[in-house]
């Protein structure tokens, strides 16, 4: 089955990764793209050239959920004293207009330019994180008659690799020198006898051709049919072939199969003459054939079909070419030099073509305006665009309207082109340009974060990181830590637009094919007796939480070599408990359809609680613990610390809360605990501030970050906890305000010793929760229930002044935050009968739900 994991936006788009500006999808089977960036600064003193990775003044000032108009704001001189506002706005899929508007606030005249770069761009291979070179794949030049299958193309694999992460195929390697997409089936994962790749003849051949790379000599076992041969296969730093004869008919199966080492397998060519093919280099170029006409450029790419036009319609200074790796480094190197119209550093990667505007003499608190156009000569229908997003809110949720219009921004604005997964290119919903590729934890709340502004760019999300039913390679598209979130996305996408419903059930065999990823994680090798699940194996972090002390200290003992306590014998709490609580919301989700049981989820619910709630509980602290196993995978002890105290009093020891499986007494503990150890002035932190291992400088460890404590914020709504959860959001809204107002960034999280945002600056995953905090007590026909509460329908008339509302609750008490138009006197029924409104903000207001079908109904007194 084939699936699309490309968003579905324009091939036009904010797509640049180094510095911040517009992009074209110029060619999608090499992933190039034709990328304008602009560069403004004072005149022959000063150029902002804001690299996408650090905070340096650049700032992602505006965006529609469409993304065909957005705005920058470059901060020559802090505090909005001197900037200019960069508007692009996008028509059709031809055309970018850029409208740069310099503003001059202080009391000093200013002369400012601005620089205007375009070039070319291939996936980049990089050096840590310096660029290093372009990724270019070599093309076969075949015979004719000849037919070419690269070797990814596999029918069947059996390899050392049996989970392919990033969206790779299994056994998926990218290599320099290779075909296709420049990768190959790697010795490292295809290196046993026992290994076996087997491909689909295409053709009746007389014989096929293997490129190959090894590093020793080696044989591979060659079968087809009932022939069984042998080649010889030499050593070598490059890719060498051989030529294998023997009768194929079309659809045979031939298999390939190592014997002494691992071989590199990059392709195979049936076909009479397939020894002839050649293999060479592709010749692309990033240098343009240019062609200046007045006030514009043509230019014209090797492997681009279409050309591009770059207009100016103020006057330029000058036009000049730069031969360099990074532009925003020549630039500032090079302001001084107003002689050359060519430039050069020794081995450039890159080639961009510089429009440097005329000086501009703005006066004190004068503004102008340079208008530049941007094209390609693909087809397209013109459009206007739309408006850009601004957030909707009742009276009281004004001072927050700025923070929240950044944080939407960035969400919207996080989204880069090449990401290369299943076998090609996509555009990409990144947590930040820090991290130009696919981290699934993060991207569930990017997802939701999406869906606060636009239900097909969460959807979009979403459908990204789902793969085909019965795939191969992957049960869905994973990066990073194994929290499965894209399944709170889903639930979310169901609640806040159920009249999707029939398109998000179209996706649930898939859903489903994730969820049994982890509910059948008790099968997998290296799994305890007890039935506590570990994710160790596939990744270091169990719940995104990099340095959270218990998981730190394991990996320590683990790394030195401890065998009495180590990753293969200590599970923690959070991959249990997870997988309880993903059951009960797909369990809720699945019963809406025809003949729904709910004995497969009950029996995941059953499975899982038990050895938590048997073996893990400390009563001690009021915590779940790490469990130490014995060598027969049976609970042995809690992890402790160097000091002799439980080493999980955290947000991990919490979690069965969340999943909603704990006793009265341990939510009374565990609540106990959420306020009086992980609560700080500035939110829930992952660390109990009690526990000895608390550290006010850490990553995780002594701040607050955002995702935990909405999913913490969601279970108390199933618990009938409202009060603790307004607190919650309440304090995230206030220090994203804080912190927004004044830095004009989007951080990771907030340090708990004085509240300052800190980590990436222009993020957008795992902080996105703030969006939903804000619309659930602020945005006017918003309602928010806990995990275990699905919306079945729900009608607003059009001021948002009434409400009905059919959902289906779980929960130990259910209670729905409903969010009114403000300045009204509202009265509520659920069921037909009389309920109480517990107003919460001018808005907002919560209601409780019986457990079981509920019908609310509100309006005006």
């Amino acid at each position: 089955m084939s699936k699309n994991f490309d968003l579905s936006l324009n091939k036009w788009g904010p797509y640049n990764k180094e510095y911040l500006g517009v992009a074209h999808v110029a060619n999608e089977e090499l992933g190039s793209t034709f990328q304008v960036e602009l560069f403004p600064g004072f005149f022959r003193r000063k150029i902002m050239a804001s690299h996408s990775c650090s905070d340096e003044g650049l700032k992602m000032w505006g965006a529609n959920a469409e993304l065909t108009r957005f705005v920058y704001r470059y901060e020559l001189e802090w505090k909005d004293r001197v900037y200019c506002d960069v508007d692009f706005a996008i028509s059709g899929d031809k055309k970018c207009e850029i409208t740069c508007t310099f503003v001059n606030n202080t009391e000093f005249p200013q002369s400012l330019n601005m620089n205007l770069c375009a070039s070319l761009q291939y996936p980049i291979v990089k050096n840590g994180r310096l660029p290093e070179r372009y990724r270019i794949p070599f093309e076969a030049i075949l015979p004719e008659g000849c037919v070419f299958v690269d070797a990814i193309d596999y029918a069947e694999i059996c390899c050392a690799e049996t989970l392919a992460s990033d969206g790779r195929y299994l056994g998926e390697f990218l290599l320099d020198g290779a075909t296709g997409k420049a990768t190959v089936l790697a010795q490292k994962y295809f290196s046993k006898n026992t290994h076996y790749v087997r491909y689909n003849a295409p053709i009746d051949a007389k014989g096929f051709l293997i490129r190959y790379n090894t590093a020793k000599d080696t044989i591979l076992e060659v079968r087809v049919g009932s022939q069984k041969s042998q080649v010889k296969l030499s050593a070598s730093d490059g890719f060498l072939t051989a030529y294998v004869e023997c009768e194929v008919a079309a659809g045979e199966t031939v298999e390939l199969r190592p014997t002494e080492c691992g071989v590199n397998v990059d392709c195979l060519v049936f076909g009479e003459n397939a020894d002839k093919t050649e293999f060479r280099k592709m010749q692309v170029s990033t240098e343009a054939k240019r062609e200046i006409r007045g006030n514009s450029m043509v230019l014209r790419y090797p492997y681009v079909e279409h050309s591009y036009t770059i207009e100016w319609h103020e006057s330029a200074q000058m036009v000049r070419r730069y031969y360099y790796t990074d532009i925003g480094k020549a630039l500032s190197v090079c302001v001084h030099e107003h002689v050359s119209s060519v430039l050069r550093e020794s081995n450039p990667l890159g080639v961009y073509e510089n429009v440097m505007s005329e000086p501009l003499f703005l006066a004190p608190n004068e503004s102008r305006c340079l208008h530049f156009t941007v094209s390609s000569d693909a087809d397209s229908t013109n459009t206007k665009p739309e408006p850009l997003y601004e957030v909707n809110s009742n009276p009281d949720g004004k001072p927050y309207v700025f923070s929240q219009n950044m944080m939407a921004y960035n969400t919207l604005l996080n989204v880069v082109y090449p990401i290369y997964t299943r076998r090609g290119y996509i555009r990409h919903n990144t947590p930040g340009r820090n991290w130009d590729s696919l981290y699934s934890w993060d991207s569930g709340f990017i997802g939701m974060g999406l869906g606060v502004v636009d239900f097909e760019r969460g959807y979009d999300c979403l459908n990204t990181y789902l793969t085909p039913v019965g795939d191969a390679h992957s049960p869905y598209i994973f990066h990073g830590s194994v929290v499965p979130t894209q399944i709170f996305l889903y639930q979310y996408l169901f609640n806040k637009y159920p009249e999707q419903r029939e398109r998000l059930l179209a996706l649930y065999p898939m859903v489903h094919q994730m969820f049994n990823f982890f509910a059948k994680m008790d099968e997998r090798d290296g799994q305890m007796a007890s039935g506590l699940l570990k994710t160790w194996d596939i990744f270091y972090n169990s719940g995104g939480w990099d340095d959270y002390p218990p998981q730190k200290y394991l990996h320590k003992l683990t790394a030195n070599g401890c065998k009495e306590i180590s990753t293969d014998n200590t599970a923690p709490v959070i991959t249990s408990a997870i997988t309880v609580l993903i059951a009960k919301i797909l369990r809720g989700i699945y019963l809406t359809t025809e003949d729904a049981s709910a004995d497969e989820y009950d029996n995941v619910i059953e499975k899982y609680s038990k050895p938590i709630l048997n073996y893990a509980w400390n009563n001690e602290t009021g915590y779940f613990s790490y469990v130490v196993h014995d060598e027969k995978g049976m609970p042995k002890e809690f992890l402790k610390a160097p000091d002799g105290s439980d080493h999980n009093q955290g947000f991990d020891g919490i979690y069965p809360y969340i999943a909603g499986i704990t006793d009265e007494n341990q939510s009374q503990r565990i609540l106990d605990n959420v306020k009086n150890g992980l609560m700080t002035p500035v939110g829930v932190g992952v660390v109990d501030t009690r526990a000895s291992y608390y550290y006010s400088g850490g990553y995780w460890n002594g701040s607050v970050w955002m995702p935990h404590q909405w999913v913490l914020f969601m279970s108390l709504l199933d618990h009938g906890e409202g009060e603790l959860a307004f607190k919650i959001a309440d304090i995230a809204l206030e220090i994203w305000k804080r912190e927004t107002d004044n830095s004009y960034c989007c951080f990771e999280h907030f340090m708990s010793a004085n509240g300052r945002g800190s980590g990436f600056h222009q993020f957008s995953g795992l902080s996105t929760p703030v969006m939903m905090f804000f619309e659930s007590y602020y945005t006017p026909a918003t309602v928010t229930v806990g995990f275990e509460t699905l919306i079945l329908d729900k009608k607003w008339n059009e001021d948002a002044t009434a409400l009905t509302m059919k959902c289906r609750c779980g929960g130990e008490r259910p209670i729905a935050v409903i969010c009114m138009k403000s300045g009204r006197e509202y009265i509520a029924r659920v069921n037909g009968e009389s309920a109480e409104l517990r107003r919460v903000t001018d808005g907002a207001y919560e209601v409780s739900l019986p457990r079981g079908d509920a019908f609310v109904e509100i309006c005006e007194k």
